[in-house]
């Protein structure tokens, strides 16, 4: 099996009254609170080590004209879209319509006009919508049950909710003219669908995602921000490793697996270690405006890079040895791949092939000046 990195789950959570959360940020979340009036107290914990938000709500349903649940949110302004895989707790609940999903909410009253992508106790799996305050909670159902995986999307007055089973392509349903502001609150929600009882949720994988605002070319700041992920292939979990405000770009492992080289902020290469969870420039001279074409030998020993200040590819050992360069001048294209055993560089009037082959580097001289 293709694995990354392996992760114990816990699930332990403690119980602290909502009151003492309600103004504490989880996780990615601003607060979480009892929806509803007179809702048994609920709580929520996120787990770092895990990255899971574990979320225990009771109140009569998430239904009709009214809601009472628990709820860990924020809120945010225009389009998005949350993606989480969500799961009950225990194999069989008290009753069979407890829920765990996404919410949408105009505001924290239990009767708000609302949206939310939810999965039963018993498999039913649903987009529900309240329109305005109040008002009867409307429901079309999946054509799937048991979903785990759970995605909703706003798009002005559109709610998409997209769900699977882990492994499965996605169902689409969605809701148009839905208006529930600009400005909404958005989270996960647990609810037991029995006033007297407690249900528990897990939510791992929890991802906000917002569309960016301005116009993207060449001459646009990378400046969204980015996460340095892991994925264990069987079970389809993710954790962040890395996260910073700007653009990183084109990832590779080192042969021993203990760390991952990437385009770091202003053409640096940086490497990440995976035991030690820091990143560490790499030492590659004057050439600091590297343009994400990088590539290491089979060895590990060597890596190629391509800088957008000379146009030029510099290979050198991870130690920081220069070894060859393309002659100044030669117009560079970089057509290359990551741990490729063939990668071709395409300079004017000439063709440079560098091959890696059994730890020793095979190059064509024509365009090619020693560094070292």
């Amino acid at each position: 099996m293709k694995y990354v990195i392996l992760l114990v789950i816990l699930l332990g959570a403690f119980f602290i009254p909502a009151s003492v959360f309600a103004q504490q940020a989880i996780g990615i979340f601003d607060a979480q609170s009892d929806i509803g009036i007179a809702t048994k107290p609920g709580h929520a914990t996120y787990i770092a080590q895990t990255q899971q938000y574990i979320i225990t709500g009771a109140g009569y349903n998430v239904w009709f004209d009214h809601d009472e649940f628990h709820y860990v949110y924020k809120k945010i302004k225009g389009d998005f879209i949350l993606s989480c895989k969500a799961e009950l707790s225990g194999f069989e609940g008290i009753e069979q319509h407890r829920k765990v999903g996404i919410m949408v909410r105009k505001s924290l009253d239990g009767n708000s006009a609302q949206v939310n992508a939810v999965v039963h106790g018993d498999g039913l799996t649903s987009l529900q919508y309240r329109k305005t305050a109040g008002a009867m909670t409307d429901e079309i159902k999946a054509v799937i049950t048991h979903a785990n995986i759970i995605q909703l999307e706003r798009k002005g007055t559109t709610y998409t909710m997209r769900v699977a089973k882990f492994g499965d392509p996605f169902v689409t349903v969605d809701v148009g003219d839905l208006n529930l502001g600009d400005d909404v609150y958005i989270g996960l929600f647990a609810a037991s669908h029995n006033a007297d009882v407690n249900e528990t949720g897990i939510f791992s994988d929890v991802r906000l995602t917002l569309p960016f605002a301005g116009i993207s070319d060449n001459t646009t700041p990378m400046n969204l921000g980015s996460n340095l992920e892991s994925l264990e292939v069987a079970s389809g979990h993710r954790e962040i490793m890395y996260t910073v405000p700007y653009s990183i770009q084109g990832p590779n492992w080192t042969k021993d697996g203990q760390k991952i080289i990437f385009n770091d902020n202003k053409g640096i290469l940086s490497a990440y270690s995976i035991k030690d969870h820091i990143a560490t420039p790499i030492n590659t001279g004057t050439v600091t405006n590297n343009n994400n074409d990088h590539v290491l030998s089979f060895d590990g020993k060597m890596i190629g890079l391509s800088s957008g200040v000379n146009q030029l590819f510099i290979l050198f050992q991870l130690g920081g040895a220069y070894l060859f360069r393309l002659r100044p001048g030669a117009r560079l294209i970089y057509m290359g791949g990551r741990q490729m055993v063939n990668t071709w560089f395409f300079a004017e009037n000439a063709i440079v092939n560098l091959i890696f082959i059994g730890y020793q580097l095979k190059e064509a001289k024509k365009n090619v000046l020693p560094l070292a």
